[in-house]
Parts: C-alpha cells; structure tokens; sequence
C-alpha cells in the first residue's frame, strides 16, 4: 500500500513537468534557408508563462496533494490506529477480566482504538456486565465514529483539490480562448502567431488541471478505503474485547458447542 502512495506522490509531482515539457516541433525553415533548424525544447518556466495566471493556483494544488499525500501515508496506518503491541496486552488482560489492567492500558497508549475503547469501559456495570453490553457497544460506537471523522478530515482534502484542480484549469481555458477571441476581434485571424499564446494557456492550465486531479482521486478513494478497513477490524477487536470481559463470549461458545455436538451425534 505504501508503495502504491509513494508512486501516486511522485506521479503528482513529476508528470506536470515532464507530461507539459515536451519538445517544440521544428518550424518550417525559409525556401532560402541552408541546413537544419535545430529543435528547440521548451523549459519549465516557458510552459508557466504560457499557461498564465492559472499556473500558480494549480501549482499550489499541487504541492498540497503531495503535502496531503505524505500526511495521510503516516496517519492512516493500522500502525499508528491500531497498532497490534496495544491491542495484544489489552486482550489478554480482558480474557483475565481485569477491568483496571483493560483501562491503564489504553490510557497509557492513546490512538484510535483505545480513544474508542475508553468510552466503553466507562458504561460497564460490574453487577451486570452482561446487561451493560448494549451501552458500552454504543459508547465505543460513537467514539470510534468521531475518531474515523478526524482521520478523514485530512483525507477530504484531496476530494477538495480533486474538484478544484480542474475547475481552476477549465478556468483558466475560458480565460485563454477569451483572449484568443479578443484578439480576432482586433483583425488577428490571418496572424495564427499571435493566437499561439492564449490557444497555449487554454490548453495547457486544462491539462495540468487534469493531471493534478486524477492522481488526487486515486489518493483520495485509497486512504478512504484502508481507514474504513482499519475501523472496520478495530471493530472486529472491541467485539472480542468486550466478550471476554462480560463474559458473553463463553456462553456463545457453549451454545456453539452444543450445537456442534448435536450435529454430529448419529440420528
């Protein structure tokens, strides 16, 4: 997964300059002229001076999907969410129901799964732990709701540049073929020269509109798909959790036997 982001990364920060640089055709040479023209290549700077004004914009989006990218690689990790050296302790102490053991160590390793958990511990009723279940279930589930929503604060920001990207690029074609039109206007139809530079600025802010948005995107449904598989097994451990400490999971476990038992036994 990592290695898929880091692609993305460097996709967003090396394909505008290396899919836009591309070498000028060679003009046509005059009838008197003598050898070869040499080709000329245009530079970084030459492609931002002919997208104009949108240039900027867009390259500040796209320092912010690879500024968003690296963030949402370190956040969104099961490492840092739910990270397996919490979680091993904390099961074994609830197979033992040592409530107190449960809650020290969540409260001394804060992430998502143990800010989910603590709510949780807080509902329980040790008369009835059995009967406290539904609450503690609920507790956690709306713990655990407002963690995922922080962690996908960030990850919303690529949806954000997804959108933004191109209507700044589909902004600055407008502004483009607004010149060109002026210029034609002004008697410019015979002179293809000098509508070179707004056709340029149309094509060129659209272009990089796009090739900032699309690896935005992936980025995006990436991060979003690997946090809801992280929330979904952190769920899949409050489950056992909480089994071991109410004691619900040994009676399951005996229905499940019985059962089991019947069926093998000879009709």
């Amino acid at each position: 997964m990592k290695k898929i982001i880091a692609i993305l990364v460097l996709f967003a920060l090396l394909l505008p300059l290396s899919a836009l640089a591309q070498e000028a055709p060679p003009p046509n040479p005059p009838a008197n002229a003598a050898g070869e023209v040499a080709a000329q290549r245009q530079t970084l700077w030459d492609i931002i001076k002919t997208g104009g004004w949108a240039m900027w914009p867009l390259g500040l989006c796209s320092i912010a999907l690879v500024t968003m990218c690296i963030l949402n690689m370190r956040m969104v990790s099961r490492k840092n969410l739910i990270p397996a050296g919490v979680i091993l302790p904390i099961r074994a102490a609830a197979a033992q129901r040592d409530i107190g053991q449960v809650y020290a160590l969540a409260k001394a390793a804060p992430n998502l799964f143990t800010r989910g958990l603590i709510p949780g511990l807080r509902k329980l009723n040790t008369e009835d732990p059995v009967a406290s279940k539904p609450d503690m279930e609920g507790a956690i589930a709306e713990a655990v709701s407002r963690e995922e929503a922080q962690v996908g604060f960030w990850i919303n920001f690529l949806s954000l540049i997804t959108g933004i990207a191109p209507m700044i690029g589909l902004l600055g074609t407008v502004s483009g073929m607004i010149g060109a039109f002026q210029k034609i206007g002004m008697g410019g139809m015979g002179k293809p020269e000098l509508l070179a530079a707004n056709i340029g600025e149309a094509l060129i802010t659209t272009a990089t509109g796009l090739i900032i948005a699309i690896p935005a995107m992936v980025a995006y449904f990436i991060f979003r798909n690997n946090l809801s598989r992280i929330v979904r097994d952190a769920e899949g451990e409050y489950s056992a959790i909480l089994d071991s400490i109410t004691g619900t999971g040994s009676i399951f476990a005996e229905v499940d036997q019985e059962i089991a038992d019947e069926g093998t036994q000879p009709a």
